[in-house]
């Protein structure tokens, strides 16, 4: 840390601006300013007037707090676009940061290492949050639910088509990153179990393993949104009404009394 009696303001801007891409806007407080700096924080007052005005500066400088307050959402969508050229094993986290305008040190704070990277984006997916906020909040309504579900999952499969392949790709491959990723318990497969485990007990499916009920759906919703593509099968492409058809089929054959 520099010392109190050698910041000056253009060192003190520069500690601002690596403050923001490594911690996002909300960490720029005049107090954490100052402890970076390993200055008092009347001394940053001094330099730099106020918050308001240090992000006036910083904006004159060229540094767009808001666009580059959250560094890791940066990252994370770097590593959407480098996963889909590269692929999960290939891609490394200089080109990830070199993708998201960051130093690696950066990618290295944000999430340790490259399997913590695919551990966040994984996380950071809509389909494992939709599945979840499902599982943990039903609406008691079995059909919507799976609906709302499967047109996320199908929006996502044909959105991110390209890492989609590359991901079953590597999955047959035994790839040894998504080996060591899949004992995850958030992964969206528990969270759609935990869903139709919910309806299993209401009696409205069948008394089935929900593992067993999630994999079939899966296998509906990966039929619709990948494969036919991959196969070129024809489909119209829209998602709501896919979702409508997948989840019919599969309530035709899971749900109690549906002869």
């Amino acid at each position: 840390m520099p010392s109190q009696a050698t910041v000056t303001l253009p060192e003190l801007l520069e500690v601002a601006r690596r403050l923001v891409d490594e911690a996002g806007a909300d960490a720029l407080t005049m107090e954490r300013l100052a402890e970076a700096a390993g200055i008092s924080r009347s001394s940053a007052y001094r330099l730099v007037g106020s918050r308001e005005a240090l992000v006036q500066q910083l904006a004159a400088a060229g540094v767009d707090v808001e666009a580059r307050g959250d560094a890791r959402e940066r990252v994370l969508a770097a590593a959407r676009d480098v996963f889909s050229r590269q692929g999960l094993d290939g891609a490394t986290i200089e080109a990830i940061a070199e993708a998201a305008g960051v130093g690696t040190a950066t990618v290295y704070r944000q999430f340790g290492d490259k399997k913590g990277l695919l551990r966040a984006f994984a996380q950071s997916m809509k389909i494992r949050r939709t599945v979840w906020d499902a599982a943990r909040g039903p609406s008691g309504d079995l059909a919507a639910d799976l609906e709302r579900v499967a047109v996320t999952a199908l929006e996502q499969l044909r959105g991110d088509e390209a890492l989609m392949r590359i991901i079953l790709g590597e999955r047959l491959r035994g790839s040894s990153l998504l080996g060591e990723l899949a004992d995850a318990p958030d992964r969206s497969i528990h969270g759609l179990a935990a869903l139709l485990r919910h309806y299993v007990e209401r009696g409205e499916l069948l008394d089935e393993d929900p593992y067993r009920l999630a994999r079939a759906l899966q296998g509906l919703l990966f039929g619709f949104g990948l494969f036919g593509n991959l196969w070129g099968l024809p489909g119209d492409g829209d998602p709501l009404r896919d979702a409508k058809t997948v989840v019919a089929i599969f309530l035709r054959g899971a749900k109690r009394g549906v002869q």
